[in-house]
């Protein structure tokens, strides 16, 4: 009866046993779980071949997509050469074309004249002091 009055509480009033909707039997933690989850040997194979495989894999990947950026620095470097050299032409013949003579040459063309000596305006009299009015010059061919 001891052994009874352990496993089932007794009511300290009445001497009889209290009614519990369930009784628990006592068992080892986790001792039915390892047997219904996987093997560890299986899951630590599966680790490893995932492991191995992002291994492999990754490297791969980082060189591919830096083979593609190498090839796309490279287009860009030769782009970059033929835009310089562009750029050299033009310069060179934006110079040929700014000198003096040059100049002169399409103003003339162009129908412009050489200007004649400067005069100035006297504000009091209102008339202009000095200065040539300019020539006309005529096309050498």
């Amino acid at each position: 009866m001891a052994n009874s009055a352990a496993i089932r509480p007794v009511s300290p009033i009445r001497r009889r046993p209290v009614h519990t909707p369930e009784l628990r039997r006592l068992q080892v933690v986790g001792e039915t779980r390892t047997h219904n989850k996987r093997s560890p040997l299986l899951v630590k194979i599966f680790a490893a071949a995932l492991t191995l495989l992002a291994l492999i894999v990754s490297p791969l990947l980082i060189n591919t997509q830096m083979a593609i950026i190498s090839y796309q620095i490279h287009d860009d470097q030769v782009q970059l050469a033929q835009l310089q050299e562009d750029n050299q032409k033009l310069e060179s013949q934006v110079q040929a074309k700014s000198s003096p003579e040059k100049v002169r040459e399409a103003a003339l063309a162009d129908g412009y004249v050489p200007a004649g000596e400067t005069g100035y305006v006297t504000l009091k009299t209102g008339k202009i002091e000095g200065g040539t009015p300019p020539k006309q010059e005529t096309k050498e061919q």
